[in-house]
């Protein structure tokens, strides 16, 4: 049974073939089923109840919650439980008599059988890669698989580099917008770096920028940057891209105690020019609640002073010029030149980028930019294979 061919309701709806179940029962109070690969699923009633998704539970346009946690019995019992003739689990409730249908693919999914996500995060050094992992448009067109395959290395490897584009101006705009909202900053919605005198940044000049991550000023930072190379001529101006998470994972392992400093002193970063004033103070390593990389802030230009007891400065300094040394290391950063025509989309809380000095008298050079969530890139690459699902 092709379990991708059930459509119940809306939210059972995506789930690619995964396992058929082949028994299904009820003991101790619990559902148990049994996976044509040997697998076993103890699925509680008040968790299968909750999850419903006929048309009284789940509404059919917006896929949100009509049924109310409140008005599901704390002691709610499975009846009875059935695989019906397209594979799909059928609960019966006692007292209400209401019938709930799962998609098995859907129930594979989300008991925790196989992971919630398949992307994992690859950390490399220049020993891995000299230049990112490289896309080519086809005649300046990028065709929604090959939106995939780009978006899926930022997902893995945090960066990736489209080659062959048109150079107007247009584009990183167009690009963005087919990913998701853009995500406006104090920078604009669409920036160009270019070389210039009034700049309110140091991006805005012609010199050398060290490994750093963009706007940290911010409670939350962009997550996703990309940069469009519309003019290359000026000599110099190599871009630097540095993966934070691999030096973060070294530093662990090779001192511990920097890596104990980086991931608990806040530095605080702060606007140095304009009418604005952004600020926001964390740690250099940003954990997650289990204690896993979540992101890197680092922007060398734009840190404050350190609010710290004299007896913290040493370490908490020691601990920074540590990791901005290996971040800024021919071991960590890779170095190559943009030319007319690419695109770079990389995970800004995640990869640190930087730029060799280039000489505006030798040419013009001219980048525009914008910035997503990373939220943004998920959402793309589910509908994408949602979309890529039903065209099979």
């Amino acid at each position: 049974m092709n379990s991708s061919t059930l459509i119940p309701t809306p939210d059972n709806f995506y789930w690619p073939p995964s396992q058929n179940i082949t028994s299904a029962k009820i003991a101790d109070n619990a559902v148990m089923l049994r996976w044509d690969n040997g697998n076993h699923s103890k699925l509680h009633p008040l968790w299968l109840r909750d999850n419903c998704s006929c048309a009284l539970c789940l509404h059919q346009v917006t896929r949100e919650n009509l049924l109310d946690l409140r008005d599901i019995p704390e002691d709610i019992q499975a009846a009875s439980v059935e695989v019906d003739a397209e594979g799909a689990l059928c609960v019966t409730w006692l007292g209400s008599g209401h019938v709930s249908r799962f998609n098995p693919a859907w129930l594979y999914a989300n008991s925790g059988l196989q992971p919630a996500s398949p992307i994992s995060a690859a950390l490399w050094g220049t020993a891995q890669f000299s230049e990112p992992p490289t896309f080519y448009a086809d005649n300046g067109l990028i065709s929604d698989e090959l939106l995939h395959e780009v978006l899926l290395s930022v997902c893995h490897h945090g960066i990736a580099r489209l080659r062959d584009l048109p150079t107007d101006i247009q584009l990183v705009e167009d690009f963005a917008l087919r990913i998701g909202p853009i995500r406006e900053t104090h920078f604009d919605r669409i920036f160009d770096v270019i070389s210039k005198a009034d700049g309110d940044s140091n991006a805005y000049t012609s010199e050398n920028l060290a490994a750093h991550t963009d706007i940290p000023t911010r409670e939350s930072p962009p997550g996703i940057q990309i940069l469009h190379s519309r003019v290359a001529e000026a000599k110099g101006g190599e871009s630097l891209m540095t993966d934070g998470f691999k030096v973060a994972q070294d530093i662990e392992q090779e001192f511990p105690e920097h890596y104990k400093t980086l991931t608990s002193t806040k530095w605080c970063y702060a606007n140095r020019a304009g009418p604005k004033d952004y600020r926001w103070e964390a740690p250099t390593i940003g954990l997650d609640d289990e204690g896993k990389l979540l992101e890197i802030r680092m922007l060398p230009f734009s840190r404050a002073p350190l609010q710290g007891s004299f007896e913290d400065i040493q370490n908490a300094y020691a601990a920074l010029r540590c990791y901005m040394e290996k971040a800024n290391s021919p071991k960590y950063q890779m170095s190559f030149p943009f030319r007319a025509g690419d695109l770079i989309i990389f995970d800004n809380r995640r990869i640190l980028h930087g730029r060799a000095k280039f000489y505006p008298s030798t040419g013009e050079r001219a980048l525009r930019g914008t910035y997503l969530d990373r939220d943004d890139v998920l959402s793309k690459i589910r509908q994408l294979q949602h979309q890529f699902l039903l065209d099979r």
